[in-house]
């Protein structure tokens, strides 16, 4: 009897023991065959690195923050035309990318020409355009983009005269830019991921790779000193990647609302006056892209072997963004030339 006192326990141990390792078994190999790839892709897109091209194969929606069938109408805009677009533009993983143009923007050989040009320039990155839904702010703008790309969307239901350049800060230009936030939100409302990027950005390689899974947002940067979570970084929401939650809706709405405290600012520096509120309000948690990553004028750092885009910001005046763009996406043609050549 006391022999069978003595092996109750330790037969006791070993199920425990068996059955805690098929639990870790299971639960990591939710997420991939390595458990540690997660650990580090988030580590990675914490410090604005994400996943490198190589690895880009091994994640599917498993990896991302799966996407919440929300479904709310609490826009003062829908349309189902454009919901429609969402969902044939749609990634597997219900991650699209939008983009806005106006008639000035997608003028012969202007911003939309050189925008699309940059996908194909890019590194692997054509394929991108298949999820591209293209917000024309008038006609001749909607008229050009279904010349050039197959995801055209008119929104007609804005109110302002929003064909011309849009002088920064002007009355025009502050609408145009509150337009984004508005389909944003209605984009997450359907249970879908949105990467925007303003139409004057030049893709060179996915902008994915630098996206980690924890963050509620994703913003690029004017100025970026260091730390993607620190809210002293200049936020730039010419590129934003959102997930479809709850919480990022409400988000987007206190963001709108707040516009009445501001009326006369854009979205972004509205942005910049509410993200601690917005941080201790909803827990928000966003990173923010480093400019070796994510690139611009305002903070010059052009490395090609690091960028994945860049953004003409901190200059004023198309001619001069279109002018400095092609200079930019020359040197990067060279580059690449040069990087398949050795």
């Amino acid at each position: 009897m006391s022999i069978e006192k003595r092996k109750t326990p330790i037969f006791h141990y070993g199920i425990t023991i068996f059955l805690a390792a098929l639990l870790f078994v299971c639960v990591f190999s939710l997420d991939s065959k390595n458990p540690l790839d997660r650990l580090r892709r988030d580590w990675l897109g914490a410090k604005g690195v994400g996943t490198t091209i190589e690895e880009k194969e091994k994640i599917n929606t498993k990896d991302l923050v799966p996407p919440q069938v929300v479904r709310i109408t609490t826009t003062d805009f829908h349309d189902d035309n454009f919901v429609m677009m969402i969902q044939k533009a749609a990634m597997d993983d219900k991650r699209v990318i939008l983009t806005d143009v106006n008639e000035a923007f997608a003028a012969p050989n202007s911003m939309l020409d050189l925008f699309l040009e940059s996908f194909h320039n890019g590194d692997n990155i054509t394929h991108l355009l298949d999820h591209l839904i293209i917000v024309a702010m008038d006609q001749k703008a909607f008229e050009k983009c279904k010349s050039v790309h197959h995801y055209c969307y008119l929104h007609e239901d804005i109110g302002t005269d929003l064909r011309s350049e849009n002088v920064y800060m002007s009355e025009a230009y502050i609408d145009l830019v509150w337009t984004k936030v508005r389909l944003w939100q209605l984009i997450l409302e359907q249970g879908y991921s949105f990467l925007f990027t303003d139409v004057d950005v030049m893709w060179f390689r996915d902008p994915f790779r630098h996206i980690s899974v924890y963050p509620d947002l994703t913003i690029g940067t004017d100025r970026f000193f260091g730390n993607p979570e620190d809210h002293n970084n200049d936020p730039n929401t010419g590129i934003v990647f959102a997930k479809p939650t709850r919480k990022n809706i409400e988000v987007l709405k206190y963001w709108r609302e707040a516009r009445q405290r501001f009326p006369t600012e854009h979205e972004q520096t509205v942005y910049y006056q509410i993200k601690y509120e917005l941080s201790s309000k909803f827990d928000l948690k966003v990173q923010y892209v480093s400019t070796e990553y994510w690139g611009n004028f305002c903070q010059l750092q052009k490395n090609f072997t690091k960028l994945s885009s860049f953004h003409p910001c901190c200059l004023i005046g198309l001619e001069k963004k279109i002018a400095q763009i092609k200079i930019i996406t020359d040197e990067w043609k060279m580059y690449k030339n040069q990087t398949n050549q050795s």
